[in-house]
């Protein structure tokens, strides 16, 4: 896979803000988490342009939950107990990436488009059980989360999955996103709408 993900520590040695706007003179480096520094909205989508859109997903979104994963595995041994703010911060995490690429139903649509297979069937479900109701009322009511790689499946009438499988399932899909957006046109026509309105709200 051309575009796969990869969290190994990138070295760094300027001290930026370490998100949102920049303060004092703008820096020409790129910075993920800064969307002032993001590279101009191209005309068309190309390499350049993916591989830019790789490092704000690897670094600025999917890394920092990666990086708190491995927090809490090192302090705490699992998730238990820990995964609740791990939970809503991929459900985020998902709904943001997905904007991208896809409009009306663009949670669900992702899921289908590029989750594992085991997941398509459930992407509504996940929808409404688990972004909807941890983002809106911090709890899950009418499913389950366990704190584990378990696969997704049904329990006595109740969804269920494991937090790591899941997020497992968000970094490949991100993955697939951006390698079928190198030939799909119409992900390539909504991502650069929404890079650019994006891109265009952020303070210099």
């Amino acid at each position: 896979m051309k575009y796969k993900l990869n969290f190994s520590p990138k070295v760094n040695v300027s001290a930026p803000p370490i998100t949102g706007a920049l303060v004092g003179p703008a820096a020409p480096a790129f910075f993920a988490w800064q969307p002032s520094t993001w590279p101009v909205t191209p005309a068309a989508v190309d390499e350049p342009f993916i591989y830019a859109l790789k490092q704000i997903f690897e670094e600025s979104i999917l890394g920092e939950i990666n990086n708190v994963i491995a927090d809490v595995h090192r302090s705490n041994g699992d998730l238990q107990n820990r995964g609740h703010v791990l939970a809503i911060s991929i459900m985020c995490a998902l709904d943001a990436i997905a904007c991208y690429g896809y409009r009306k139903h663009h949670f669900a649509d992702f899921i289908v488009a590029h989750f594992p297979a085991d997941y398509h069937a459930h992407a509504v479900q996940i929808f409404e059980l688990y972004r909807n109701s941890l983002i809106h009322s911090w709890n899950l009511f009418e499913a389950s989360i366990y704190p584990d790689d378990s696969r997704v499946r049904m329990e006595g009438g109740t969804l269920a999955f494991g937090l790591l499988n899941f997020f497992g399932a968000l970094v490949q899909g991100t993955g697939d996103f951006l390698e079928r957006l190198a030939i799909d046109p119409e992900l390539q026509k909504n991502t650069l709408a929404r890079y650019d309105k994006l891109k265009r709200t952020a303070k210099p």
